[in-house]
This record gives C-alpha cells, structure tokens and sequence, in this order.
C-alpha cells in the first residue's frame, strides 16, 4: 500500500496511515491490480468497480491484516470471492 500525497507515493506500514488518494498493488493469480482505496464504514477497501480487496474489522475494531478478501464484480453483476491469507501468517501492516 502507498499513499499519494502530491504525487509522492510513499509506502504505508501501519493500515491507520492510509490517506486520500492511497492504492494497492496486488499480483495474484497472474494478474496485476492497482486498486485506489475506498473509504467505507464498515471495512477497509480499495476497488476500481471490478476488483474490491477488503480488510474486514476484528470485534475489537482493529483490520484483520492476515486474512483480506478479494472480490471480483463480474460484467452479469456476479460478485465473485476469494479469500486470502498472508504468506508467511503475520501481519503485513
């Protein structure tokens, strides 16, 4: 994850130092997504109206980091899901 402040694209290391303007890169699945971050309520997000990656809230409020989940929004309206998990199981963030 890197914010964009003024075209400086600084890398976050704490998920509570998103910004405006921030994006995730993600290769997976050999693909390669840019995905603009999202302010939501209920979940952190970043999604082009395609792909949405999502960190969902723990029950103590913090973003569960070690498992995300990514939905693809198929042409039909489909919603797609693929649940993810950190490879090395700590956190990222």
């Amino acid at each position: 994850m890197r914010n964009n402040i003024n075209g400086d694209f600084s890398i976050v290391e704490k998920i509570s130092e998103l910004k405006p303007g921030a994006f995730i890169n993600i290769d997976w699945n050999k693909k390669k997504l840019m995905l603009p971050y999202s302010l939501r309520k209920d979940y952190i997000s970043f999604t082009d109206k395609k792909w949405d990656w999502r960190y969902q809230f723990s029950k103590d409020g913090s973003p569960n980091v070690n498992n995300p989940s990514l939905y693809e929004i198929l042409p039909s309206g489909e919603i797609k899901t693929h649940f993810c998990e950190a490879e090395d199981n700590k956190p990222n963030l």
